[in-house]
């Protein structure tokens, strides 16, 4: 699933490269608007908690000109998160596209901030295509087919998906999905012969005579697993949603519960799911087990613990590359909060501006705050933190992440207000608020003197953070 990525540095007349890698594919053009900005192309990691990886980046020359190259071996999709868009396109292999971005709009500052912010996507428009150096007519490309499709089946989608149907909405999407069929043959791309049937699929899954069982016998049970094609994958999650919840109230899955909380056993889960029909292909069977740890980790119903010993154990005996590299990152996610594991690292600047990293404050406690100066629920507990800051300094640093906007605004009121503690900010690194899933201003973390979580998430000062931290020194001898 993941690129295998090759760094370099090419300067070619009229672009300029940063952090390219060598490869086969190439996207290019020219946007004027974009002049001076870094787009960073990005692929999901795994199709189970789409954790995306940035596999190359460039700087727009100052005339707009802009290129990437990346080595993939298979057709995949790649994207940007540009301003308020989210571009997107379908690479093949050994081929060469020019490209057409929109008009530049960049995001808002209260834009950036939420975590909710839904972005405009824009399949790119391509200008020119190449394969192996030879002039593809545009409306035999890959792109243009499946944006076709997509033209006509998006307004299907919105109308039948997630409601409740009558009979004669449900004979209509029937005769839809028919239509669809008809005007939309398979031809030369498998890619996008895989897109639209599994695209099909959804649209039969919302259909009351369709259920979950019947789409996985038809479009899973048997069949290869397509890590690379996004409408597998929002099937496979639909299909598979709260699968262990929902297998765990029949007869023969009651068991699934022991498995997990109690013998805390993945050969004993494996043997429980065998007895649904639907998970006789071993592979199958185990990418739905990826998903349902990761699923059960935001759940009450299973313990923490026991899903990771049975998600290690998984990783230790899979035979299978992706599902192995897939696990380790699902383990990555759901453990970088968890009390007792090392906290998300980061690198970001002070007042003065010097780079700071986590790692430079190891050896005593960190108070961590996530806040804005905009924020009164922040300012309000700034009196009760300075407090803090003069009975526990010895032994805890308080480190104040930034998201305002005005950096410079901020340093005058923290100068201002004479706050004695660590403030950085975290405009050359933003993806800080989503290592630590920020999703509300201010939040509170505390680690421990090796950089451990101690609780997550912390109360705040008015939440009486003092008596906590005395207990926790005074566990660790430290007071």
């Amino acid at each position: 699933m993941t690129l295998s990525i090759l760094r370099g540095l090419w300067v070619i007349v009229g672009f300029i490269y940063c952090n390219l890698s060598f490869g086969n594919t190439v996207v290019s053009g020219n946007a004027p608007d974009f002049a001076g900005q870094t787009i960073e192309l990005c692929i999901y990691e795994n199709m189970i908690d789409f954790v995306e990886e940035k596999v190359v980046s460039c700087k727009v020359s100052v005339n707009g000109d802009f290129s990437f190259t990346l080595n993939n071996n298979s057709t995949q999709l790649v994207f940007a998160h540009v301003g308020v868009y989210f571009m997107f396109l379908y690479v093949e292999p050994n081929s060469r596209y020019i490209v057409q971005l929109p008009p530049r709009q960049d995001k808002k500052p209260e834009e950036k901030l939420n975590p909710y912010f839904e972005e405009k996507q824009v399949h790119l428009l391509i200008r020119e295509c190449y394969k192996a150096e030879v002039l593809v007519p545009i409306q035999d490309e890959l792109n243009f087919y499946i944006r076709t499709f997509d033209d006509y089946y998006g307004p299907y989608m919105a109308k039948y998906a997630y409601n409740v149907a009558t009979q004669q909405e449900l004979k209509d999407r029937d005769s839809t999905i028919k239509r669809i069929e008809i005007l939309f043959p398979d031809n030369h791309f498998m890619f996008y012969n895989n897109y639209k049937n599994y695209k099909i699929g959804f649209l039969r899954l919302m259909s009351l005579k369709n259920k979950s069982k019947a789409i996985s016998n038809e479009y899973f049970l048997n069949r290869p697993i397509l890590y690379n094609q996004p409408s597998y994958s929002e099937l496979f999650h639909q299909v598979y949603e709260k699968y262990f919840l929902y297998f765990g109230r029949t007869p023969q899955g009651r068991i699934i519960y022991d498995d997990i909380n109690l013998n805390k056993s993945y050969s004993r889960l494996k043997k429980t799911l065998s007895q649904d029909q639907v998970l006789q292909n071993d592979s199958l069977k185990e990418l739905v087990i990826l998903k349902g740890i990761h699923d059960g980790f935001y759940t009450a119903d299973f313990s923490r613990e026991a899903l990771l010993i049975v998600l290690d154990s998984l990783i230790a005996n899979t035979q299978i590359t992706v599902h192995k590299t897939t696990g380790q990152q699902i383990r990555k996610k759901v453990t970088k909060l968890l009390p007792g594991y090392p906290a998300p690292d980061f690198s970001l600047y002070n007042p003065e501006g010097k780079l700071k990293s986590l790692k430079d404050f190891r050896g005593k406690y960190i108070y961590l705050m996530f806040c804005t100066t905009q924020n009164y629920a922040c300012i309000s507990e700034f009196e009760q933190l300075k407090k803090i800051h003069e009975k526990f300094g010895e032994h805890v640093t308080i480190i104040t992440i930034l998201g305002d906007e005005q950096f410079l605004e901020s340093q005058k009121y923290i100068k201002g207000k004479q706050l004695p503690w660590t403030f950085l900010h975290y405009g050359n690194y933003p993806d800080v608020l989503k290592e630590y899933d920020i999703r509300a201003f201010p939040t509170y973390f505390l680690l421990d003197n090796e950089g451990r979580m101690a609780i997550s998430p912390a109360p705040s000062p008015s939440e009486n953070i003092e008596l906590k931290l005395f207990n926790e020194l005074r566990a660790k001898g430290i007071l």
